[in-house]
């Protein structure tokens, strides 16, 4: 039975593989959503509402950062899952070696608030409506992500 259960490890290739893939789409997507923005710069103002380039640059560096999340998690899977050879291990920044599935859990968050960060503040680029306090909805759960974070942190 352990052996059968040893075996099912190498789904973990399946998981990054797959990770990788979406994080490959999501920079295809943050590519296109910049070449968008420059293509606005170059045709000029008048720049209205969603059609800004700066809403569309916050947009790619998004999609950048989410492409950053998965491809965080599928080299921590692999290193947590796949036991690599030194020299292939020596290539995976030091920062990136997880050892158990703690540390790729505050890895992926770390990640994932990097993210946040620039998705809330892409909310109050975009000028197409007034900013009220609903705005303040996503800053807020950044802080108590961040605040739970740096807690988990401290008693681990």
């Amino acid at each position: 039975m352990v052996g059968f259960l040893l075996r099912l490890r190498w789904l973990a290739v399946v998981i990054a593989l797959f990770g990788a893939l979406h994080a490959t789409a999501f920079i295809a997507i943050g590519v296109i959503r910049g070449i968008d923005a420059y293509r606005m710069i170059l045709h000029g103002p008048p720049w209205t509402g969603e059609e800004m380039p700066g809403v569309q640059l916050a947009r790619s560096i998004d999609a950048f950062l989410l492409a950053l999340v998965f491809f965080v998690f599928s080299i921590g899977v692999t290193e947590l899952f796949l036991h690599s050879s030194g020299a292939a291990r020596e290539q995976v920044p030091e920062w990136m070696r997880v050892k158990n599935l703690s540390e790729l859990k505050f890895l992926i968050w770390e990640a994932i608030l990097a993210a946040l960060v620039v998705a809330s503040m892409e909310g109050f680029i975009a000028p197409a409506h007034d900013i009220d306090w609903n705005a303040l909805i996503l800053p807020i759960g950044l802080l108590i992500l961040a605040a739970g974070l740096f807690l988990a942190r401290k008693a681990h």
